[in-house]
């Protein structure tokens, strides 16, 4: 008898034990609302990739203005890659830009510095409110929310939305209109061209994986007479890349842009 109690003790010490050791197991995340998606989409960047398109076209040919902003650092920093297409040529330039609305650019080798505002229109704040604290993302209009339809694929959530409501369209546009220009002039242009034109409608796509902003795009068509349509659009990837961004050093040291090149055509 005492043989046997002493082999029943040591199995259930043996199944204790066993028990104590064996992993729990994980539980399932809970599946998130349209509202928690839009809320995660919100609070999880501080650094990433935008690009602002604006394409004027006809059928046979597309005129493209589109700036691709590197953002980043604490206090952000901008980096600055611009492409005009027309008639089959191409114009680039890449600029830095600080929280000192300075704008610095590297030329024939040596680098320049100037200021925001007077060489473009728009300033340092402009380029905060365009594209870290867009309200399309940061403070979506109602129409917008309404509008989304969520799917969801594991913990990857996709909002999908075609928005026709005029006034959301309209605040969609200004942040592109603001900063993806070279000239106060050509935003005016862009204005116009609005004007005369009927909006045709805007789609949203936003795009949360893990709680955290993946991507997130919009775009918004206009038609201006029979041959000619206009869009501006605006999207977002690469979040968290770029959460350490700086000014070049040698960018830092440099020389005052001349005079003669201070105003952009």
């Amino acid at each position: 008898m005492k043989i046997k109690k002493l082999m029943l003790g040591l199995s259930l010490m043996a199944a204790l034990i066993a028990g104590g050791c064996s992993k729990p197991k994980k539980q399932s995340e809970p599946i998130l609302t349209k509202s928690q998606v839009i809320k995660c989409s919100q609070k999880s960047f501080k650094s990433g990739q935008a690009k602002q398109v604006i394409t004027l076209g006809t059928d046979t040919s597309n005129q493209v203005v589109a700036t691709t902003a590197l953002f980043g650092g604490n206090p952000t920093v901008f980096q600055l890659n611009s492409q005009t297409q027309a008639k089959g040529k191409t114009q680039s330039a890449q600029e830095w830009v600080d929280n000192s609305n300075h704008i610095y650019i590297n030329g024939e080798s040596n680098w320049y510095k100037s200021d925001f505002n007077k060489l473009t229109g728009h300033s340092y704040v402009d380029l905060l409110d365009s594209i870290v604290n867009n309200p399309m993302l940061m403070d979506p209009p109602a129409a917008l929310t309404k509008a989304y339809k969520m799917t969801r694929k594991g913990q990857t959530y996709t909002l999908d939305a075609t928005v026709k409501d005029q006034k959301t369209i309209k605040k969609a546009l200004d942040p592109i209109f603001i900063t993806n220009n070279q000239s106060s002039k050509q935003q005016t242009i862009y204005r116009k061209i609005a004007k005369i034109g009927k909006i045709q409608g805007m789609t949203a796509k936003l795009v949360v994986k893990n709680k955290k902003l993946y991507t997130f795009q919009y775009l918004v068509k206009i038609k201006v007479n029979k041959l000619m349509r206009f869009s501006a659009g605006q999207s977002y990837g690469n979040i968290g890349s770029r959460d350490f961004l700086k000014i070049p050093n040698n960018a830092l040291n440099a020389k005052p842009l001349p005079e003669t090149n201070k105003k952009k055509k």
